[in-house]
């Protein structure tokens, strides 16, 4: 959405991102233990540049078409014209800090886009287009499938327990105490 002009307002933004540097990281995320901009950074930085050209953000908390919690985002510029657009809050549950953190994780989001500031290290987008790993099927081990074929020909412990120590002849006092050689030789008595 936006003015139904927006000539002066593209001219301040052009004129403004010609003096906008790197928003410093100031921040550290200690689960991941990297550096980041955090919004008052982001503000901070940007500030002066904007005032100078007559621009300025502005952002609400919505609702978008499906009755979800957005964000709402305007560039402003003082001749009345402006830009605006909202971002679907991704909130991992349903309470007032998970909604605040998602608000403000958006909020800096959506202000650096807005202005076409950056603060992160560019890697030409690999990171982005690194295909997903998929996780391989883990192959059973030979206990697993000793045990599920004992399953599947014995229904009592006692008699799994019974045809083992006749294999091995020896006694045992549950299928853990069996070696791989002593696992591989009831397989293929089994088999």
């Amino acid at each position: 959405m936006q003015s139904n002009e927006i000539n002066e307002l593209a001219q301040a933004l052009v004129s403004a991102q010609a003096e906008f540097s790197a928003v410093p990281k100031g921040s550290t995320n200690p689960f991941f233990k990297s550096k980041y901009a955090a919004l008052p950074d982001v503000v901070q930085s940007a500030s002066p540049v904007l005032a100078k050209h007559g621009l300025a953000i502005s952002q609400f908390i919505t609702h978008d078409e499906s009755g979800g919690d957005a964000l709402l985002t305007y560039l402003l510029h003082q001749s009345g014209q402006f830009m605006a657009y909202s971002m679907k809050l991704h909130m991992v549950k349903d309470d007032p800090q998970a909604q605040g953190s998602a608000v403000t994780y958006a909020r800096r989001y959506a202000y650096m886009s807005a202005l076409g500031l950056v603060a992160d290290d560019d890697d030409d987008a690999n990171s982005a287009t690194k295909a997903k790993s998929v996780a391989k099927p883990k192959e059973p081990t030979t206990a697993e499938v000793m045990r599920e074929k004992l399953s599947k020909k014995f229904e009592s412990p006692a008699d799994r327990k019974a045809y083992v120590e006749s294999i091995i002849n020896r006694e045992i006092k549950s299928l853990n105490d069996l070696s791989e050689p002593e696992m591989v030789g009831v397989m293929l008595d089994l088999a």
